[in-house]
């Protein structure tokens, strides 16, 4: 037989002979090239020798070099000593290269199912805030504190920016607004310019004394904002304090830009009164606003603000046992609002059960309607009262003549249905995850518009 001893075939790989010219591996591609300029006899002996190697040893064979091996068919046959002979062992079976496994990406999927009111007002709420947005930029003077976080800085500006666009059927965008920020531990800048700029009946009562004394009380923890009226020269004011555990998915700190400026709506439609009024009317509307502002980019989101509120009610020791509360319980409490004067708004339980209020109005009469009964307010009460305030220290109840034009029925016959959507939607809640911290960040898309 006819050899060539620099010739060694070394097997077959991806269906392509691999054969070594003496160090070099190449595969047929190469050998074809090399047969072409070989002499033809030499040529065909190489073909033979190679469709020889391709067919698999008989097992028993005698073969030439220990350790050599070969595979055919997906079969290993590796040559071994056997007494004084080579020969060729039966083969092993090689398994075929498994692919390498794709790690499975796990699509974070979370919950936007609300109840059929609630997501009645938030689409209410969508479809008016996409039909309001504009490139034209809002008159807000941004008053900065050097040591602000940067980060919660631009949470304050662009959902400022955003509530002005919202509200600029209300309040024109064009009207100026002055807005200082800083950090609670800064708190002092804050109370020095706030006292400097605003006139002494506006800081009456000792509220921005409390919260400067909050703020060294807990520089870390108090977090929040204030609207306090107009300057001494007329422009209207807003502050916010930021902390370092405030982040966008609290409800709490993702409410407040546009919770604040809804107050600023509501000062300027009532002609810088607060009057007007009632606790649930005036902080049930601007936590509203606050939340539907905060998650208008995700349903999500605005789900996981809602049971956050929600799940805070009992930790405020104001109304412990609120899930075992009846709707008629709920209904009453309304009725024991129209008692309470403007001071006395403080208690979080307004802020929360105003705010069903309103999801209960939005989600039934529309955003429109809502409105509606704001611009009224602001002279609804002449030749009703001699004053927005009564005799008595509370609103002019002229306020329910201008309710039942906006909505077509009085607030007492919608208490009732107040404290039927309530005690459900609490219901609603009961038993629902809630996310908080890190992975509540994970849905809670900080809006860029």
């Amino acid at each position: 037989m006819f050899r060539i001893h620099s010739l060694k075939f070394i097997g077959v790989v991806n269906c392509e002979l691999v054969v070594a010219f003496g160090l070099v591996n190449t595969y047929c591609q190469d050998m074809r090239k090399a047969l072409r300029i070989l002499p033809p006899v030499l040529a065909l002996l190489l073909v033979a020798t190679m469709a020889q190697a391709a067919t698999a040893p008989k097992p028993g064979s005698v073969c030439s070099k220990a350790g050599q091996s070969i595979t055919v068919n997906k079969k290993k046959y590796t040559c071994v000593k056997s007494g004084k002979k080579l020969l060729w062992n039966k083969g092993v079976t090689v398994a075929a290269p498994k692919p390498s496994a794709t790690p499975t990406v796990k699509e974070l999927k979370y919950e936007t199912e609300l109840s059929p009111i609630n997501l009645a007002a938030y689409k209410e709420f969508i479809k008016t805030y996409k039909a309001r947005m504009t490139t034209e930029v809002p008159n807000v003077e941004f008053i900065v504190e050097p040591k602000m976080d940067k980060v919660l800085l631009k949470q304050i500006v662009d959902n400022i920016n955003v509530s002005a666009k919202f509200f600029a059927q209300e309040r024109p965008l064009n009207v100026p607004l002055k807005i200082w920020i800083a950090m609670s531990s800064e708190f002092q800048w804050i109370y020095d310019n706030m006292t400097e700029v605003l006139p002494s009946q506006l800081l009456e009562g000792g509220w921005l004394d409390m919260k400067l004394a909050r703020s060294k009380a807990e520089p870390n923890g108090f977090m929040g904002g204030g609207a306090a009226g107009d300057t001494k020269s007329g422009v209207a004011t807003l502050f916010f304090n930021g902390s370092t555990k405030a982040n966008w998915g609290d409800a709490f700190w993702s409410q407040v830009p546009a919770h604040e400026f809804t107050h600023v709506v509501q000062r300027y439609e009532l002609g810088n009164s607060m009057g007007p009024m009632l606790c649930w009317v005036r902080e049930g509307n601007a936590n509203y606003y606050g939340w539907l502002i905060a998650g208008r980019n995700s349903q999500a989101a605005y789900r996981n603000f809602w049971l956050q509120a929600l799940s805070r009610i009992p930790t405020l020791a104001e109304v412990p046992d609120y899930q075992s509360k009846s709707a008629a319980y709920w209904a009453d409490f309304f009725v024991q609002g129209e008692l309470k004067k403007p001071n006395e708004c403080d208690p979080w339980i307004n802020y929360i059960v105003g705010a069903m209020a309103f999801q209960y109005l939005g989600g039934t009469y529309g955003n429109d309607a809502i409105q509606s009964f704001y611009m009224g307010l602001k002279d609804g009460w002449k030749g009703v009262c001699s004053y927005p305030i009564s005799s008595a220290g509370v609103p002019c109840e002229s306020w329910k003549i201008v309710f039942k034009k906006s909505f077509g029925v009085t607030p007492e016959q919608l208490y009732p249905k107040f404290g039927q959507y309530i005690a459900a939607e609490i219901k609603w809640a009961k038993g629902k995850k809630v996310y908080w911290n890190q992975e509540a960040l994970k849905i809670a898309p900080i809006p860029k518009d």
